[in-house]
């Protein structure tokens, strides 16, 4: 069985009450939680049975360390996350970087108010959960991804947790925070939605999907090399990238045709998905067919390139070694073996 840490604070400063600590009520003691990446993945993985632990901080120096302090004596969770008021957020926001910095404009409940100051000798602490993959996957409630926890407590509770996680000897588990607008722009009903939703992606390891898009002529296939300012610079590709928020597998393909090179090309459906992993996510890579829509473009100019620096039309015989990008290496196997190029389309 999964543990799961969910924090609120008490309430501070002006306001009586505080949308972070209510909420921890109306979550469920014990929950099965099911693969966000169901329809994306691989290979199927069981659902997962979570105790949800609930804690109220107070707003203090006391608070901000204590769950620092617990892991350090020896608490193991599975998934901790911070909740807190932000009085000024119109949504949810998901905090991925705590600030290595105080500058508190109240007092803490301790009357404690420091102007100016650093809360460690390192730099910032960000989150090391892929937060990026569910803006791309979509969640049920309105939310932002933010990397500005601010200056007060809960920011010194973020870094505190971050800190202890990278560096002291205990054991590692996936930590974010979220700032919860207040009552009137956030009802328990829609924050509580929220979080298990936050807990149920942190739970599982999260999927990616991406097009490449085959392009054919006289035999051969196009493939594209990613430019050197690029993520893996010099690797080979079908061109393409990730399918955003509501967009189909053809938008997705057309869009980053016309955004990666300025074509603009008409797509056919998926003829298959391949799968890879990643540091910290796993890839679905799906293929589609696509061809030039209007006159063919000069592929000679690449004034409208904005991600790779050659192109090349290669025979499917041609073994000889490149370095791949991925899963696409699979996707050469798959048409030789299949016959793919000499099959009308």
């Amino acid at each position: 069985m999964a543990r799961v840490l969910v924090t609120g604070f008490e309430p501070f400063g002006d306001n009586p009450r505080n949308i972070s600590m209510e909420v921890l009520s109306q979550l469920p003691t014990f929950l099965h939680f099911i693969d966000p990446w169901k329809s994306l993945r691989a290979t199927e993985i069981e659902p997962i049975h979570a105790r949800i632990e609930t804690m109220i901080l107070p707003v203090d120096e006391l608070g901000a360390n204590t769950v620092s302090n617990l892991l350090t004596s020896g608490e193991v969770w599975d998934v901790i996350v911070h909740l807190g008021l932000c009085e000024s957020c119109e949504v949810p926001r998901v905090e991925i970087r705590a600030q290595n910095k105080m500058s508190m404009r109240i007092t803490d409940n301790s009357g404690r108010q420091i102007m100016e100051g650093c809360l460690s000798q390192d730099g910032d602490m960000y989150a090391s959960v892929p937060v990026q993959t569910w803006v791309d996957q979509g969640l049920d409630t309105d939310w932002e991804l933010s990397v500005d926890a601010g200056t007060f407590v809960c920011n010194e509770t973020f870094y505190r947790t971050l800190h202890t996680l990278a560096n002291h000897d205990v054991a590692d588990a996936p930590c974010l925070f979220v700032h919860l607008p207040d009552f009137e722009r956030c009802t328990l009903v829609q924050a509580s939605s929220l979080i298990l939703e936050v807990i149920q992606n942190m739970l599982f390891r999260p999927v990616l999907s991406v097009v490449g898009g085959l392009m054919t002529r006289d035999e051969t296939y196009l493939i594209a090399r990613r430019a050197q300012h690029e993520k893996h610079p010099g690797k080979w590709e079908f061109p393409g990238g990730k399918v955003e928020f509501g967009e189909s597998l053809q938008q997705a393909i057309v869009r980053e045709f016309n955004e990666e090179l300025g074509w603009n090309v008409r797509p056919g459906s998926s003829i298959g998905i391949w799968h890879h992993s990643l540091a910290k996510f796993d890839i679905a890579l799906n293929i589609l067919p696509v061809e030039f829509t209007g006159a063919n473009p000069d592929e000679d100019d690449r004034s409208s390139w904005t991600a790779h620096d050659a192109l090349v039309w290669r025979s499917l015989d041609d073994d000889s070694a490149l370095d791949w990008l991925g899963s696409d290496e699979q996707v050469v196997h798959w048409m030789r073996e299949t016959g793919y190029l000499s099959k009308p389309k």
